[in-house]
């Protein structure tokens, strides 16, 4: 039955009606779409854009209390759950991809038993295994457990959305965490991965955020669907590695593990890439010894675009070809190779995720053909230096 769900106050209008679902109620999971009361409107309109008998609008239980998204998710993850095997929580201001709820029945059936997101951050740690994913075909990415969990669109298994309400409710009640930083340490506690679906079947909405991280930036998808003309990864997973490029606010790094532990810290990329044998001086020399990238970030430069943020896409761009010319085989089912449109997402994605948030999408997308060609120059660059070097370290499989 579609509701709305005004938490404790209850003070909430009946919300217009809805589209008759369409789908057997067996093939979906219960969903759920949570917001803060000031963005009612907003979420009533995504709830009108999805279909099925178990549906419901989940308004912050305190809106007046200190601002977090975890007293919401708590109510939006609990029961009742009726004949729903699964239960599916979307933000408020996330816009779905075209047959979004056929794609999530589809994952769920690929994986019935594992916590799964829709959406990742294009910036952040997620959003690099994303696009290394995209990058070498693979059509899922096994989450990096050490960041925060990306929470805009997720299904979990009931049992397991029953057991994350209460451990919620529990956090509750010492403080506020935010929902994201919850649900990631609630999955590592219980030593279950959480995998991302590849491309996200979920953008960012630009609109303000009630809770601070307009200081983010745009956050958007490192590569989503209805931006890759239809394209589809296939049903290999790319699992957790010993080395992940990070390109976030102007800066590169390196998620690489602190220990036998598996935890996972960011570093400066130049001491980071050591970690794949790769010594940087040749990163740096290649910039200026080749004539393509050389001629580009002069280009760009002459575009408006500082050499130093040119230089810096430049440096993501060939570690990220590093690493995908050392990445295991995936597991599950063979990878067919990246879908052209995908791959070619998760290219731009990578100057836009690492640079809009310190000059801006206006600028990138004016110099984003010069901005194109050099990200393709420094993957190939960084494939032929992994080519050259000797392999170290081993991948990484924390997969309980």
């Amino acid at each position: 039955m579609t509701r709305t769900s005004a938490g404790a106050h209850g003070h909430a209008p009946a919300p217009p009606p809805l589209p008759a679902p369409t789908r057997a109620a067996s093939r979906l999971p219960g969903i759920r779409v949570m917001a803060h009361p000031r963005r009612r409107d907003q979420a009533l309109a995504l709830l009108a854009r999805l279909d099925g008998d178990d549906r419901a609008l989940v308004l912050d239980p305190d809106p007046e209390g200190p601002p977090t998204p975890l007293r919401t998710a708590a109510a939006a993850w609990a029961g009742p759950y009726g004949e729903a095997r699964h239960r599916l929580v979307l933000q408020d201001d996330v816009v779905p991809a075209r047959g979004f709820l056929d794609l999530v029945a589809e994952a769920v059936r690929s994986r019935p038993d594992d916590p799964i997101a829709f959406y990742s951050n294009w910036n952040h740690w997620n959003g690099s295994a994303v696009r290394l994913a995209a990058l070498s075909g693979a059509g899922w990415a096994r989450a990096i457990p050490d960041e925060y969990a990306p929470s805009l669109a997720v299904v979990l298994p009931r049992a397991l959305a029953a057991d994350f309400a209460d451990y919620a409710r529990r956090l509750l009640a010492h403080g506020t965490p935010p929902d994201d930083e919850a649900l990631s340490a609630f999955l590592r506690e219980r030593g279950r991965a959480l995998f991302i679906a590849v491309p996200n079947l979920v953008e960012h909405g630009d609109g303000d955020s009630l809770v601070g991280n307009d200081v983010q930036g745009p956050r958007f998808s490192p590569c989503f669907a209805d931006d890759t003309a239809g394209g589809r990864t296939g049903p290999a997973t790319l699992g957790a590695l010993d080395f992940y490029p990070h390109f976030f606010k102007g800066h590169v790094y390196g998620i690489v593990p602190t220990g036998p532990d598996g935890r996972r810290t960011k570093v400066y990329w130049d001491e980071a890439v050591r970690a794949t044998g790769v010594d940087p001086a040749p990163v740096r020399e290649a910039a200026r010894r080749e004539p393509t990238p050389a001629a580009l970030l002069r280009d760009l430069a002459g575009a408006g675009l500082h050499i130093h943020h040119a230089t810096a896409a430049w440096t993501a761009a060939v570690l990220y070809g590093i690493t995908l010319a050392r990445l295991p085989a995936p597991t599950g089912a063979p990878s067919p190779g990246p879908d052209p449109a995908v791959r070619a997402r998760a290219v731009e994605t990578i100057p836009l995720g690492g640079l809009a948030q310190v000059v801006g999408l206006p600028l990138l997308h004016r110099v984003m053909d010069p901005l194109r060609r050099l990200t393709e120059a420094g993957l190939r660059t960084g494939t032929e230096l992994a080519a050259a070097t000797p392999r170290t370290g081993t991948p990484r499989d924390d997969t309980p």
